[in-house]
């Protein structure tokens, strides 16, 4: 069974909710239009009964005072004596016979000559009749009936214009209920489709102009929404390729020396190596075997900074001057083996907001790559000046330098400017994407510039302390 769509289910509700509201105003007003016409016809029915009383005690026949009163009052007229016989009734033929024999008083003639008034109801035949009765002189009871007809026709009435008026106001519920449902309808269309489009992966939704209420929130949202998976299809796009070529590129950079100490291996184990060339050949593996491990260290290095949290790592000042002189006595051998020498330009007192031993790992990440990238007999800078987005730290060498095409790319994983030289010098081409790792973790950025007379300048700022 096919669902029914929103508009439809708009008008029904429109239409049932009219149709109860008109059920309940009927039954509500058939019952105090009831309760009115009842109040009023006992109050009437008591006025003329009391009025009667001095016809009946007027001493003429009874019979013909209670037709006379019947027909003033159109009411059923019976007189009764004391002893609670009918002395006289409106009524002709045989019941006027019986009634003069039965002695025996209705209940309301009995009310009435000890309260005053009596009332009564009972059916008639095929009638319900009510009854008043009240006393008159010499201990007669004049009791007026009258036939419960006389108020189901004016309610039989009103029954017949309220179904009038409940078709005209269902009319008029229906085509108001249309027009509301188109109203309605139309922007829940679009934002449905516009829904749809999003489901199926086009985020490049539009609503039109739509009124400031719920449903322009909810196309406000909707907008909102597929703006945020278009953010993030694209970040998941990305880091998938990512993915793919940090795989790639870890497979290539284990291929090479994987390849070569298996080779070298292999040729060792045929015994048929000349010791010298059986030194050279370990020396190979060896050379190797510390290319992977310093692969599979930055790989475990980028892991760890990828899972930490930023929340976890202490802010506190950090003096770069002591790390500078630390760094440089720490390399001074390096630069020893290429004649090259690190001069340390930072004021004492230079401080930045970070950790310790994360900063330290930068700068001499980026030291020992201006030695090994710089040239030979060559100096190494390390300086720090004070910015407005905080304390910029600089270590430069005066080596070729690096071109503008690749300045943008040099923090990326596996990225090499020269390949052949980067692995001749044993980098993974992981170092400077840790660097990035590092910095950032503690807030900071960092970029490449070319240096003043050639070479190359690594700048990373860091927040200084307040």
């Amino acid at each position: 069974m096919p669902s029914l769509t929103f508009k439809t289910k708009l008008v029904i509700s429109h239409v049932g909710l009219v149709f109860a509201l008109l059920l309940v105003v009927t039954v509500m007003l058939e019952r105090f239009l009831a309760a009115d016409l009842q109040s009023e016809r006992d109050e009437r029915l008591v006025r003329q009964a009391k009025g009667s009383t001095e016809w009946a005690s007027s001493g003429r026949h009874p019979h013909r005072v209670a037709s006379r009163l019947a027909a003033i009052v159109q009411a059923d007229v019976t007189i009764y004596d004391r002893d609670g016989c009918v002395i006289g009734t409106s009524r002709d033929g045989d019941d006027l016979v019986i009634e003069r024999h039965d002695c025996e008083p209705p209940p309301e003639v009995a009310a009435a000559r000890a309260d005053g008034i009596g009332r009564a109801t009972r059916p008639k035949a095929d009638d319900r009749f009510n009854y008043v009765a009240v006393p008159a002189d010499d201990g007669l009871v004049v009791r007026l009936g009258v036939s419960s007809r006389e108020i189901e026709q004016p309610l039989a009435a009103m029954r017949a214009r309220l179904v009038i008026a409940a078709l005209v106001a269902a009319a008029a519920a229906l085509v108001l209920g249309l027009l509301a449902a188109l109203l309605v309808a139309r922007p829940l269309r679009t934002m449905a489709a516009e829904a749809s489009r999003i489901a199926r992966g086009d985020y490049d939704v539009t609503f039109p102009p739509m009124p400031r209420d719920e449903f322009g929130q909810l196309a406000d949202t909707l907008a909102s929404l597929a703006k945020q998976l278009a953010f993030d299809m694209d970040r998941i796009r990305r880091l998938e390729i990512t993915r793919r070529d940090f795989v790639a590129n870890v497979t290539h950079e284990l291929r090479t020396p994987i390849a070569a100490i298996s080779g070298y291996a292999e040729t060792l184990a045929s015994g048929q190596v000349e010791p010298a060339k059986a030194s050279q050949f370990a020396d190979m593996m060896f050379r190797h075997a510390q290319r992977i491990s310093a692969l599979v260290d930055g790989l475990l290095r980028l892991a760890e900074l990828d899972a930490a949290s930023r929340d976890d790592l202490p802010r506190q000042p950090v003096d770069i001057f002591a790390i500078a002189r630390g760094v440089a006595e720490t390399l001074a051998s390096r630069a020893t083996e290429v004649n090259a020498s690190i001069v340390v330009e930072v004021s004492p007192g230079a401080r930045v907001l970070g950790d310790e031993t994360r900063v330290e790992q930068v700068i001499e990440n980026l030291v020992d790559n201006a030695i090994k990238y710089g040239r030979e007999g060559g100096r190494v800078v390390i300086s720090a000046r004070d910015t407005d987005a905080g304390l910029a730290i600089s270590v430069t060498d005066d080596g070729p330098g690096i071109s503008s095409e690749h300045r943008e790319r040099v923090f990326e994983r596996f990225y090499r400017v020269d390949v052949g030289r980067s692995r001749e010098k044993g980098g993974a081409g992981l170092g400077l994407a840790i660097v990035k790792h590092l910095v950032e973790s503690m807030g900071g950025n960092i970029r490449l510039e070319a240096g003043a007379n050639g070479g190359a300048t690594f700048v990373v700022v860091l927040d200084r302390p307040r």
